[in-house]
């Protein structure tokens, strides 16, 4: 037919619309800062995705300090972020120096100090050894200029010298239960320059090789209990056959080893970090605010909802969240590929947090339910960059660990479900008690609100109009809280008081000047006033002089203002008030 070839012809002159590609925009890339140029360079590994990483690491003749813990944990920061973040396929290689002059000379003088102290020396001879020994230790502190170092020998010097006065009082005094006492004590606080002394004297006497590889060996293996501590990855090391004097096991008393991650993570990896109480409290504020995010995004993904509540048309409120979700991702994406600017990309995802925060909370005061999916999206990228930061363990999807030794992710799915069963049936139970009026039960599920549970490591939270939030937190934080929350208690208890004690003064002083007659309450001042007339009221002053017309009137309502009081005194104990 002849609509065939028509057909034909018409799909042969079918063009296809030109394409125009996208302009797209400058993709950030990483710079380093070159030591070398002095200038931050667009970071090129030599080969392909491979990058080769060779780090001095420690030299181990004594305890790990916090200039250690800096340099290892920021480097660990750094090849974390390279290989999970930016993905480059790392190989990271660190020496261990187990000998050289530091670790002879220690060792040395290590075994010159326990031979002298298995000798048993008399106090006598302790007094007079150290007090030699003080000698060189004196001109080494003379000669010494480094400000830090100096500060440093200066109070071992301190500590000696006390030590020094007591033994010599006992020795001098024969006193020998006493010396026996306190010779231990100086031989502790001397050590250091007790056994410099023994060092110089006998030191070249010292050969034996076993000596010098004990030591070493036994500091490196503390080295690695250190670094496991700070959940510092493996390293491949190299064998070669700073002062902070806070050793890391002081530090890590106070803080765990992630608020140390934070704390270095919240400073430049290349700037010199001030080890001050702030530095530490605002690592410790920082998990606090990042923690609670996390409990509450878990509370409202546990809360009980159909599929179709899970997918929820989304607001102007949710369009606003989404787009700062993304500008802040794009933010720490770009503090990262500034020289791997940790500080920056977590003030990003603080303040990512603080709008997750208002957005929860406007939610919760509407008595609507925020958007569940798009808080996890949140929580799981803060988590994920959490991971790569090494300052969280572990395989759960959102938030810190809570029962520690990858514990979490069982406790938390084996403990919610009965949890969540106690807390609904306390909830009646208040309701009900409510209802009432039985205060008894009430102050019960109060009880185990606040001292019964957060011994347990569980936190209830009772909101108005809501369902219990239940919350797992560390044990120590919760008894911490409520140390702080019964701190506070007291202080306003105490406030209240003082209130009531200073109203009780107020009301007495007021009873008291009540009681007084009118015609009596100038009598009394006879320093300032004299010749009264019938009712009590001042004529003169003291010297006898006529009051001032201006003075007459100001007594006057005064005069009045106490007649009042009193007549209202009259009418109290009348009425038997």
């Amino acid at each position: 037919s002849m609509q065939a070839p028509a057909r034909a012809a018409s799909k042969a002159k079918r063009v296809q619309p030109p394409w125009s590609p996208p302009e797209g925009t400058d993709v950030s890339k990483l710079h380093l800062y070159n030591s070398l140029t002095r200038t931050k360079e667009v970071f090129v590994p030599q080969k392909g995705n491979k990058v080769l990483w060779y780090c001095c690491g420690p030299t181990v003749y004594d305890a790990s300090h916090m200039g250690h813990a800096r340099s290892y944990i920021s480097f660990d920061i750094l090849r974390r972020i390279l290989k999970d973040y930016f993905k480059y396929d790392v190989f990271y290689c660190m020496n261990v120096t187990d000998i050289d002059d530091k670790i002879i000379k220690r060792a040395r003088q290590n075994y010159l100090l326990e031979q002298y102290g298995e000798k048993k020396p008399s106090p006598s001879q302790i007094l007079q050894d150290v007090l030699t020994a003080r000698t060189p230790f004196k001109a080494k502190l003379a000669e010494t200029t480094d400000p830090d170092k100096k500060q440093m020998l200066e109070r071992l010097d301190a500590a000696v010298d006390a030590a020094l006065g007591p033994l010599q009082m006992s020795v001098q005094s024969n006193a020998f239960d006493l010396a026996h006492m306190r010779h231990s004590v100086l031989l502790e606080e001397a050590k250091d320059l007790l056994s410099d002394w023994l060092d110089s004297q006998f030191g070249s006497q010292v050969t034996e090789n076993s000596i010098f590889s004990l030591l070493p060996k036994y500091w490196e293996g503390e080295y690695h209990k250190d670094m496991e501590a700070l959940n510092v990855s493996k390293l491949i090391l190299v064998n070669n056959s700073i002062y902070e004097v806070l050793t890391l096991c002081i530090v890590l008393y106070f803080l765990s080893a992630r608020q140390l991650r934070l704390a270095f993570l919240m400073h430049s990896w290349k700037d010199t970090l001030d080890y001050s109480n702030n530095t530490m409290e605002s690592a410790i504020q920082y998990e606090r605010f990042i923690n609670e995010f996390f409990l509450n995004v878990k509370d409202i993904l546990r809360s009980p909802t159909d599929i179709t509540g899970q997918f929820e048309k989304w607001e102007a409120e949710e369009i606003e969240l989404n787009k700062s979700f993304y500008e802040k991702k794009t933010s720490v994406h770009e503090a990262l590929c500034d020289n791997i600017d940790t500080r920056s990309a977590l003030e990003e995802m603080r303040a990512l947090v603080g709008q997750s925060n208002t957005y929860m909370a406007a939610r919760r005061s509407a008595k609507l339910p925020p958007n569940r999916m798009l808080l996890q999206s949140i929580a799981l990228y803060l988590t994920d960059m959490l991971k790569t930061f090494g300052a969280i363990e572990g395989s759960e999807p959102i938030g810190f660990p809570v029962g520690g030794n990858g514990q979490n992710a069982d406790l938390e799915s084996t403990v919610m479900p009965y949890l969540s069963v106690l807390s609904d049936f306390r909830e009646d139970v208040r309701k009900i008690a409510r209802e009432k009026k039985v205060t008894e039960l009430l102050r019960l599920c109060d009880e185990l609100r606040d001292d019964t549970l957060p011994e347990l490591g569980v936190r209830l939270e009772d909101r108005d109009g809501l369902p219990t939030s239940v919350k797992l937190v560390d044990k120590e934080t919760l008894l911490k809280e409520r140390e702080e929350r019964k701190k506070m208690e007291d202080e306003k208890k105490k406030k209240k008081e003082e209130a009531a004690r200073k109203k009780q003064e107020q009301e007495m002083a007021k009873l008291a000047k009540m009681k007084v007659k009118p015609s009596e309450m100038f009598r009394s001042e006879t320093d300032k006033y004299s010749n009264f007339d019938e009712t009590g009221f001042p004529a003169h002053d003291a010297e006898g002089k006529e009051l001032s017309k201006g003075l007459a009137k100001k007594l006057r309502k005064l005069y009045e203002a106490q007649e009042k009081l009193y007549n209202e005194y009259l009418q109290s104990t009348q009425n038997g008030s």
